[in-house]
């Protein structure tokens, strides 16, 4: 990472009479940028109390810290505790029970799905404020206005980002799916590949099983419910059998305990279950595990600002890593 951002966030950290600051950068971008303000707070003996969506077992800024030789540090989950210093990592429902004092909160938009949109963050920011010397929102959009905003704009990858394919149609999509989608779905079996259905609701989601049965059996074995076997049950399936699968969910997850790329289908992308962050974190995660990006496809009746929002970042990361010469040579 470039050593000029490193230094302008320890100067704000060290120096800046501005009690926040914007970390803005890409989805699943990983901790880097927080690591050295993190280690300059520790070692001070702060106090940093970190929010984020992760695992709790497998916490990213916790291995990075051990990678720098901070190991020492009291590391608690979801609960306060009174040593300095330490590191409290605690989810956005457990940082709103928060009563102790922090020399600096991160919250991070970045590494796990999107669960709460940006009015959730700022309350939840509002309300911790009072209780921190220091506050970083890390995320892929601004969070604070009238502060200093610290662009990391991608990691050194060579791998491009999953622009959207939109497709619009006139079918009801309570019903069916256009036959575009159909082809699409033969061509990912035909080439083993592991295919996300995201849907609105469960309802739709039985519906579309059903549908997918009754239109084409020879598909049939390859299409899952993931209500009926979970995260867990997806994860067994594609570690034994590989793919192809087509998995149908409503549930808003990225399912990142699947270690594969998947074929990303969104039903209904215009609904308003479906805002441009859910949408971008989807075009992200097509390519998190290696350099084959699956599709992502946007299935809707008519394109929402939302959608077109979505296409237009994911337009400009790429334009960024080709600028960069991520992709030449």
């Amino acid at each position: 990472m470039d050593k000029e951002i490193n230094r302008r966030i320890l100067s704000w950290y060290e120096n800046s009479a501005k009690k926040t600051l914007n970390i803005k950068t890409v989805p699943y971008r990983g901790v880097e940028p927080l690591v050295e303000v993190s280690k300059k707070s520790i070692s001070e003996g702060g106090r940093i109390l970190y929010i984020t969506g992760e695992d709790k077992d497998a916490v990213l800024l916790v291995d990075a810290l051990e990678e720098v030789g901070i190991e020492t540090v009291e590391i608690c989950h979801g609960h306060e505790t009174d040593k300095s210093p330490c590191l409290v990592i605690c989810d956005y429902t457990e940082a709103l029970r928060i009563i102790g004092k922090y020399d600096l909160v991160i919250y991070d938009d970045v590494n796990s799905f999107p669960f709460h949109r940006k009015p959730e963050m700022q309350s939840l920011i509002s309300y911790i404020y009072p209780k921190c010397r220091k506050v970083i929102a890390y995320s892929f959009e601004t969070v604070f206005f009238n502060v200093e905003t610290v662009e990391v704009a991608l990691a050194e990858s060579k791998n491009f980002v999953s622009e959207p394919r939109i497709i619009e149609t006139r079918v009801n999509l309570l019903d069916e799916i256009p036959t575009s989608i159909y082809e699409y779905l033969l061509w990912f079996i035909y080439e083993k590949r592991n295919v996300l259905m995201v849907t609105t609701d469960s309802i739709i989601s039985r519906r579309l099983v059903r549908y997918l049965s009754k239109i084409d059996e020879s598909i049939t074995p390859y299409v899952v419910d993931v209500s009926h076997i979970g995260r867990l049950g997806m994860q067994e399936l594609v570690q034994r059998e590989g793919g192809p699968h087509i998995f149908v969910t409503d549930d808003l997850e990225d399912y990142l305990n699947v270690p594969v790329n998947f074929e990303i289908i969104v039903h209904g992308a215009d609904s308003d279950r479906f805002s441009f962050r859910e949408l971008l974190f989807y075009c992200l995660r097509s390519g998190y595990f290696d350099d084959v990006n699956g599709e992502v496809i946007l299935l809707c009746q008519s394109q929402t600002p939302d959608i077109e929002k979505t296409k237009s970042m994911t337009r400009y990361f790429n334009k960024v890593i080709w600028d960069q010469g991520y992709l030449k040579g």
